[in-house]
């Protein structure tokens, strides 16, 4: 029961963020809202109603471009044909598509702030494992397909390990702060990538036609990584493919190290409290190393997606931004693996509903942008309020313990004070 509880604590404040950030959007959506406004003098019922109609339509419009039309999903099941299904729920396969990076590079940052770090630098190190996992695609050509998919895994994995090395032995050996270095790195990723591109990874296969000075090789098809509906016969529409579980694995993983693991322990206390940690035992710069190399693996692979089961190249200036929206994806899920699955999904579900929005109704693309500043504005007030409100709870349980103890070594007294009973003197 108490478990049950500090989940559904845990839960609520998120919950509450949401909640908060979608009122205040409509709100938005109201005040952009010209036409209702105007008759909001003439007629004020007309307005009202043709203003919550407005917000209606933009949430409906954004959910449908997210998860698909709930009427033709049913018709696609009623009908039975998998292609039928998988065309009708493929806006959901896009939401995923759209959230599975995001939960790696959440989880990238969520790692080291663990310990108090910041790894501003997962842009960076995402930048690096690609390409170096396109070497490798690009490379070991003569492996079977299983074998190359593994080293293209695993090349990005080093890469991202490489890169977030520098910072983390330059905070550890000189004090650097990480900040500082995780960003000047991301810059010197973005050159250097550009640079292997028009260098060693440059367009060898030149056609015709087209400019080919800005991307590498086509990857082969045995470095691709499958989709997932060649396992239900669906063919290759959606691009929902098997780095969705693997992203998934991943924040099992990093739940179970953090939870159950003697790192997880070592990185908690590091970022609760230094000095205590050192007075523990605890060598806080090989706690700080193994995290940052431990983001820096997840970094690794958060454009697996895009190039592996989508692009199938790598091309110049491939800077998503990716790495900076899972700082953003990580506040928003607490720093909890499960917390930033979901944080994850609900960036997805606003990234895919803004083409939606913009089809569909009279609300201006901004709006995404501005509902995603809410919700992240929100989180930080719901959690402050309620880190507050914990406190003063606390602190009223400390003061009632502490009468509690006051009466009760008062009560002692008083007995001490008591005359006991007569003694009989002996004769």
């Amino acid at each position: 029961m108490t478990r049950a509880k500090t989940l559904a604590r845990r839960a609520f404040i998120p919950l509450l963020a949401v909640f908060t950030a979608l009122l205040f959007g409509a709100v938005v959506i109201i005040l952009t809202d010209f036409v209702s406004l105007a008759l909001l003098p003439t007629d004020p019922v007309g307005a009202i109603s043709g203003a919550v109609g407005g917000v209606l339509a933009g949430y409906g419009a954004m959910l449908t471009g997210a998860f698909g039309d709930p009427a033709r999903i049913l018709a696609a099941l009623e009908s039975g044909n998998i292609n039928d299904i998988a065309t009708a729920i493929r806006p959901l396969t896009e939401t995923l598509v759209v959230a599975t990076p995001l939960i790696l590079a959440g989880l990238a940052v969520a790692v080291s702030f663990r310990a108090g770090m910041f790894n501003i630098g997962v842009e960076g190190q995402f930048i690096v494992g690609m390409a170096s996992a396109s070497f490798a695609a690009l490379t070991f050509t003569f492996l079977p397909a299983p074998l190359l998919v593994l080293s293209v895994l695993v090349f990005g994995v080093l890469g991202g390990m490489a890169w977030a090395a520098v910072p983390a032995i330059l905070k550890v050996k000189t004090g650097a702060h990480e900040v500082v270095t995780t960003i000047m790195m991301n810059g010197i990723a973005a050159s250097l990538v550009a640079w292997v591109i028009r260098g060693p990874l440059r367009y060898e296969d030149i056609g015709g036609g087209f400019n080919v000075n800005l991307r590498t090789d086509p990857f082969p098809d045995a470095a691709m990584i499958p989709d997932l509906g060649h396992l239900f016969g669906i063919r290759s529409s959606a691009r929902l493919s098997w780095v969705l579980p693997m992203a998934i694995v991943a924040a099992a993983v990093v739940w179970f190290i953090m939870r159950r693991m003697r790192l997880g322990y070592e990185a908690r206390a590091v970022g609760a409290s230094p000095g205590s940690a050192r007075a523990a035992g605890i060598s806080i710069g090989a706690v700080q190393v193994k995290l940052f190399l431990l983001s820096g693996a997840l970094a690794g692979l958060v454009g697996i997606q895009q190039l592996f089961a989508d692009q199938g190249f790598l091309p110049a200036g491939y800077e998503a931004g990716i790495g900076f929206t899972g700082i953003a994806v990580a506040f928003l899920g607490q720093n909890s693996p499960v917390g930033i699955v979901f944080a994850a999904l609900l960036w997805g579900v606003l990234a895919r509903g803004e083409t939606s929005l913009q089809l569909e109704t009279d609300v201006p693309r901004e709006f995404i942008i501005i509902l995603q500043g809410l919700l992240i504005m929100s989180v930080v007030v719901t959690y402050q309020v309620a880190k507050r409100r914990l406190f003063s709870r606390q602190l009223r349980r400390a003061a009632d313990v502490e009468d509690l103890r006051d009466a009760e070594a008062s009560v002692d007294i008083e007995r001490a004070g008591e005359p006991g009973p007569p003694r009989e003197v002996d004769r």
